[in-house]
């Protein structure tokens, strides 16, 4: 009985390991995530942080803006505002290193966070170091962007601290439009 039951717990860990999200299984999704069109110009993202038990802890609002230069290289500049009043800034640099793959890097980011971009899904690894009492703690992140139908961008988030979920991160970026001129 023992045995059957520890058979059944391995079973279930694989399983659950092979039925991880991969960026192979949005390959064909549309419409299609380029990031030098949707990164490019100003955007609003609306968020919130969820602790490891799932309770959300943080609400935050932000205002990006995106721009590539001649060599394809990104900037994405970022200024989030959070429920309780404070800010956090950050300025992403995307460098292309192949076809729908790149490094980025900012200044909380440890090291180069690589990023692919099938079909409609962007993901990017990366650990963040993030300010904790009088030091820092340095958590992985896996971001994945969905680019929806109408233009909406549905990220989520996992962090990690030794392999094991430490919290979430879950966000809607919306591209912003041009002012409306020349109204009849």
């Amino acid at each position: 009985m023992i045995q059957r039951t520890m058979l059944w717990v391995v079973l279930c860990a694989l399983l659950s390991g092979c039925a991880s999200l991969q960026i192979e299984d949005f390959a064909n999704r549309k419409p299609a995530f380029v990031p030098q069109v949707y990164f490019n110009g100003p955007m609003t993202a609306y968020g919130l942080i969820k602790d490891r038990r799932g309770k959300v802890v943080s609400r935050f609002k932000g205002r990006l803006i995106g721009r590539w230069d001649e060599h394809g290289v990104g900037t994405l500049d970022e200024l989030f505002v959070y429920e309780n009043g404070d800010t956090q800034k950050r300025v992403w640099t995307f460098r292309p290193t192949g076809t729908n793959t790149f490094v980025g890097t900012a200044g909380d980011i440890v090291g180069e966070a690589p990023m692919v971009v099938m079909g409609n899904t962007l993901m990017i690894d990366y650990t963040m170091r993030i300010p904790r009492g009088k030091g820092t703690v340095d958590v992985d992140v896996r971001d994945w962007l969905h680019l929806q139908e109408d233009g909406v961008i549905l990220n989520h988030s996992q962090m990690k601290k030794f392999g094991v979920r430490v919290g979430e991160l879950v966000i809607t970026i919306i591209k912003d439009f041009p002012p409306l001129t020349n109204m009849p």
